[in-house]
């Protein structure tokens, strides 16, 4: 988007200098590095200088199961890990189903396009599908689908929402 462009009237406007306060919820499984990716999410936003609260369920099981992450991020006082999400990540199908419903109208989805089949009649929300299974299976290699998702995604955000790459590679190395 050029310099001093709008977004059309419909769309999410994510341009990093109008985010004030964003809520970012990552759903998938446990067993995808959803607690990692969302993790690195609010100490990345630390250190680049916003305010940042977080909230995240982890499955009772031992072998994993449905987990969420969610991170608010805000260049004023934050307090509180938000009711709404601007921003959701579904990485399945019942990521989707369970979590759209916390997408507040305007809200962006960024799904896994080689796992979800969002309602894309549903115009209350912007759709992003990006094939994040393949696209890391292409990155890494080998058939390592469930390895490497969350941190792809990590950087899928850092990129939207502005966040430094190079302290991404910092904390991911530490």
């Amino acid at each position: 988007m050029a310099a001093g462009a709008s977004p059309a009237p419909d769309r999410a406007d994510l341009r990093p200098e109008n985010i004030q306060d964003a809520v970012i919820r990552l759903a998938g499984n446990s067993q995808d590095g959803i607690q990692t990716a969302g993790a690195f999410l609010a100490r990345l936003a630390g250190r680049s200088e916003h305010d940042v609260m977080t909230y995240m369920t982890i499955p009772a099981t031992i072998s994993g199961g449905p987990s969420i992450f969610q991170v608010r991020i805000g260049s004023g006082e934050v307090l509180s890990a938000g009711d709404e999400a601007d921003f959701l990540v579904a990485f399945y199908q019942h990521s989707y189903q369970d979590h759209i419903g916390f997408l507040r109208e305007g809200g962006v989805l960024l799904y896994d396009s080689d796992n979800v089949e969002p309602n894309l009649d549903d115009k209350r929300f912007v759709y992003v599908g990006v094939p994040i299974t393949g696209l890391t299976i292409e990155a890494l290699g080998g058939t390592a689908k469930d390895k490497g998702k969350n941190i792809f995604v990590l950087g899928l955000i850092a990129k939207i929402f502005n966040l430094d790459a190079e302290k991404l590679k910092k904390l991911i190395t530490e």
